[in-house]
């Protein structure tokens, strides 16, 4: 849906409301078009959008920058003998590449074939659907991607304990009267995994209606900036604070199990797990004081509407499922667990996490990595290990031959980018579909370019399974796209079909059959309803849209595919030109369970057998006094992906070493020269910013920098923010045990003047 806004007769502007494509918040957009030019005059925020209220940052402006880039690619490219690129048809390379992949297949088997997907592909339903149906058809177990360097200890616990990994639990902020945030810097982030159009407006307005905020950090965050109350915290060490708020919890009677004693086994199992971590004992190595934790603890306890949310920073660390799990622990303890104004789940339209869709087991060690035995968990292997598993002389005859990477930069955004871009040299043949030559994709044999956000419609689909109130939303394009540039769906479905030896169309129909055999399952919302009405009603237009009004009809505010029935279809969400309103977070449990008996295993023992360790580590980690080094969350990047936008990488340097001013006198290290930093896997060169934002003994570099590679081609990147790559310090070795994840923030470092 469009309006007109005349700039002139012969040239006017229309104005397209749809979401931001760049992060999950989805803020509403006023987009200012010149059809006839192709041009995006101006991108303002939506006042009309009841989620963000005009509101936007300046992450918007990348759909226009992506868009104009002249560094993006729209033609496939074939790397020549000599090294260089010359640009193909759609034809010959769709057919190098199937022909390619399938006698490395035929020859070696589908291990040697690896897929490495990236988050890009979460802001495009296109990409989300039809990268699953894509990975399926391979059939390959080396499947990496971002989450394992992100939130993949959250989708483990929530698997063991509710039978969904993806059904995640959200901080229902327009409600809660304490948010308690570890690890996590919303105000930059716009509140990953918690999806909030203005976090700032957000939690402000908790202080104002008399509640509290509390941050948690290594750093004095943005977010910790318009806290109540900002604590420091030994990186790493976010499972101990949250053992001992649960010893407190136990020891002090400040159990509620309410209802949820109904359906939650293993509570006393707890209680003896966590009985060692007192607050006294968990001290030296949190660095927060016993008085302070138990201090915490019945706060939280005591306030009836409370949240208590980790993201990233307790993620990606040495124990990340057990810091993601004791999260929950608490909450369920408390009775701040699916709650109004607690922790709570969301309920998307498409139906995603609705009971009768039973997602299937995924055990662990189905495959294992040749380099070094680790196991597959829910069907992720670490990021890390691609190079390994590469390298002839670690992994030998059975090592992977070929990769094909889904925008995904992996040189930064996976450990030791160093050692994977000289793997990569290693393959028989490497292929990608993005949009860039960037230094992930410069080392492949074909690179299979895609529309951009501006030249595509969509819907939220992930983000409505994070969102902090429930909406449904369409976004149209801004304009028709170039006939010889497919979009992504059409890009990896192609791929897909000629790699197995199969037809798109077939690979299609399999995607459509298996989802209506899925909604019509018994104990599902469609159950019953006939195969043939259900096609007759979304059509035979193949692709996401076809697909995506298949789910919203069958969702939980569907019309059910009865033309007489009051609810959601695509055409209902689309003449909506707006999001929809689907109310707020409301309690499910124990009806959305998808456990095998339908109850919550507290102490699940994949997780629990990681306990051990964590008492073994608390003494050494009381003793250690050296440098830890953790990431931080900026407002104009989104990863590596933004940084070639004009207007998002003019200014100052941003890829800076924080470091404490009683840090930096020490070291002999001046505000704006250069440190060397070192850890086990490598080393960088970076600017020093001295700030006592930082925690003495704690030091910060953003991730997704490192644009200085030659064979790329992002000309804004490399000459405005190229920065260093804080992942060449990352360890690709030790990981998070359970889940597999990369240890990416307490690595320990040593830090000199340069």
């Amino acid at each position: 849906m469009t309006t007109t806004a005349p700039r002139d007769p012969q040239h006017p502007l229309e104005v397209v409301r749809r979401s931001c494509p760049i992060c999950e918040a989805c803020c509403g957009l006023r987009v200012h078009v010149d059809r006839e030019a192709r041009r995006i005059e101006r991108i303002e925020g939506d006042p009309e959008d009841w989620r963000s209220r005009g509101y936007l940052c300046p992450k918007a402006y990348g759909m226009k920058g992506v868009y104009e880039d002249p560094d993006r690619l729209r033609r496939p490219l074939r790397k020549r003998d000599d090294g260089g690129w010359e640009e193909i048809d759609w034809e010959s390379a769709y057919e190098l590449a199937g022909t390619r992949l399938r006698a490395i297949r035929e020859a070696h088997g589908t291990p040697a074939i690896g897929l490495f997907v990236g988050e890009p592909t979460g802001h495009d339903v296109g990409a989300l659907l039809y990268t699953t149906l894509f990975m399926q058809s391979f059939q390959s177990p080396r499947l990496f991607s971002s989450a394992t360097m992100d939130q993949f200890p959250k989708n483990v616990t929530l698997k063991r304990l509710l039978g969904d990994g993806e059904m995640y639990v959200i901080p229902d902020l327009p409600r809660t009267d304490l948010f308690i945030c570890l690890g996590g810097n919303p105000l930059a982030s716009q509140g990953s995994l918690m999806g909030t159009p203005n976090a700032r407006g957000a939690l402000r307005a908790i202080r104002e209606r008399g509640g509290r905020v509390i941050v948690i950090d290594p750093r004095r965050t943005e977010t910790a900036e318009i806290a109540d109350e900002h604590h420091f915290i030994r990186p790493g060490a976010d499972a101990f604070l949250l053992a001992a708020i649960c010893q407190v919890v136990f020891e002090e009677g400040l159990v509620r199990l309410g209802r949820f004693a109904d359906f939650t086994d293993g509570v006393d199992e707890i209680r003896r797990l966590v009985a060692p971590f007192t607050p006294e004992a968990v001290a030296t190595a949190t660095g927060l004081s016993a008085d302070t934790i138990r201090r915490l603890a019945r706060e939280y306890a005591t306030t009836e509407r409370a949240a208590l949310y980790g993201r990233i920073g307790t993620c990606t660390q040495e124990f990340g499922t057990l810091a993601s799990w004791l999260l929950d622990v608490a909450a369920i303890l408390t009775g701040h667990f699916d709650e109004p104004g607690c922790m709570g789940f969301p309920r998307p339209a498409t139906g995603d996490t609705e009971p009768g869709r039973e997602t299937p087991a995924l055990p662990v060690g189905l495959f294992r990595t040749v380099g070094r035995g680790l196991p597959l968990v829910d069907g992720q292997l670490p990021a890390g290990t691609v190079a390994e598993e590469i390298e002839e002389a670690v992994a030998g005859e059975h090592r992977m031959r070929a990769l094909v990477t889904v925008a995904a930069n992996p040189v930064l955004s996976a450990p030791n980018g160093d050692r994977l871009a000289s793997a990569s040299n290693e393959l028989d043949f490497m292929v990608s579909v993005d949009i860039y030559l960037n230094e992930t994709t410069s080392h492949a044999d074909l690179i299979l370019p895609t529309r951009v956000h501006a030249e595509r419609a969509n819907y939220d689909l992930v983000y409505t399974r994070t969102c902090s109130h429930n909406y449904a939303r369409y976004s149209p394009r801004l304009f028709e796209p170039d006939a010889d540039l497919p979009d992504h769906w059409e890009v990896i479905l192609e791929l897909a079909a000629r790699a197995t030896g199969t037809t798109a169309e077939a690979l299609d129909d399999a995607l459509v059959d298996d989802l209506i055999t899925k909604v019509t399952a018994p104990g599902a919302l469609c159950e019953g309803v006939p195969r043939e009405r259900i096609l007759s009603a979304i059509g035979d237009k193949r692709g996401p849209m076809r697909v995506l009004d298949l789910m919203l009809r069958s969702g939980p505010y569907g019309d059910r595919f009865d033309a007489g029935r009051e609810g959601l279809s695509l055409a209902r969400v689309i003449a909506a030109d707006g999001p929809i309103d689907l109310g707020p977070l409301e309690p499910r449990l124990p009806g959305a369970l998808k456990t095998p008996d339908g109850r919550i295993p507290l102490a699940h023992d994949y997780i629990t057998a990681d306990v051990p360790r964590l008492r073994e580590a608390l003494e050494r980690r009381s003793g250690e006094d050296g440098l830890r080094l953790v990431g931080r969350r900026q407002v104009r990047n989104m990863n590596s992906w933004l940084h070639n936008v004009p207007v998002l990488a003019r200014g100052r340097n941003r890829c800076t070493l924080l470091i404490s001013p009683v840090d930096a006198t020490r070291l002999g290290i001046d505000h704006g020269a250069k440190a060397r930093v070192r850890s086990r896997s490598g080393e960088v060169v970076v600017e020093a910013e001295v700030s006592d934002e930082m925690m003495p003994g704690v030091v910060s570099l953003p991730h997704g920098f490192g644009h200085t590679r030659k064979g790329s081609r992002l000309g804004v990147a490399a000459t405005t923010q190229p920065g260093v790559n804080a992942n060449q310090l990352t360890d690709e070795l030790p990981l998070d045990v359970p889940s597999g994840t990369h240890i990416a923030n307490g690595i320990p470092v040593e830090v000199e003047a340069a």
